[in-house]
């Protein structure tokens, strides 16, 4: 009981002599007398009442000598004990830390490891049908009348708007031009072309020009032909 408080068993001793206690009552009783114990020799071996009277065994062995071995074995101890504490107590924190980021933090990296559901996304509307100050899209209209279809793609530009125009349905040869209405109230002249050269305009003629107006300056576009006050096709805006 003594050397088990003291700390100087082995590794082997300590497992018997627990596995021992563990089933023994009077054992366990005795071990919390002896607990006691170590403090006890501590304080009174540096008070010097133990190495000042220890003297020769009968075997040749020095009692001070064994108390200093007994005394370094137990710091050795607890040394041991603090450290592997410490150790613990480190891994305890790093363990809860990755352990709360992976609950609080958005799918990352694991996205692989976890199933997900993926929800088609419906696109929402242009820049240019959201009238943006620097817009960008594509406006696409037939007229019904004339029977004349349109499609426009408008990129900005540091100096305006450039334009791309494709057109097709025109029926007799007429020159043609498409001009860009200003919400002011202001008409400026984007280009004009010869349409209904070719078999009634079969394949969309194509054309690239610009204007000095900000998408969100623009009411709409319009191919007409000139002097003649229905447009072709009108291309809104909004």
């Amino acid at each position: 009981m003594a050397a088990y408080v003291l700390g100087i068993l082995d590794e082997d001793e300590v497992d018997a002599f627990e596995n021992h206690l563990a089933q023994c009552r009077r054992c366990a009783l005795d071990l919390r007398d002896f607990a006691v114990l170590p403090d006890l020799l501590d304080e009174a071996d540096a008070n010097g009442m133990l190495r000042a009277n220890a003297g020769e065994r009968p075997d040749g062995r020095s009692v001070r000598a064994m108390l200093d071995t007994v005394t370094e074995d137990r710091a050795r101890r607890r040394r041991n004990t603090l450290l592997l504490s410490a150790a613990a107590a480190v891994l305890l924190i790093v363990l809860t830390a990755v352990t709360t980021v992976g609950l609080s933090s958005p799918q990352g990296d694991n996205n692989a490891l976890v199933p997900t559901t993926t929800t088609p996304t419906v696109p929402g509307p242009s820049a240019v049908a959201k009238n943006a100050p620097d817009g960008s899209g594509t406006v696409t209209r037939t007229d019904p009348t004339t029977g004349v279809w349109a499609r426009l793609n408008a990129t900005p530009e540091p100096w305006g708007t450039s334009v791309t125009l494709e057109v097709k349905g025109t029926r007799t040869p007429v020159r043609c031009e498409l001009v860009a209405k200003a919400k002011t109230g202001e008409t400026l002249v984007v280009g004009s072309w010869l349409a209904g050269t070719s078999t009634a305009d079969s394949e969309p003629l194509e054309l690239n020009s610009s204007v000095g107006l900000r998408w969100h300056e623009i009411a709409e576009f319009q191919v007409r032909t000139p002097n003649t006050p229905t447009p072709l096709v009108r291309l809104p805006t909004d």
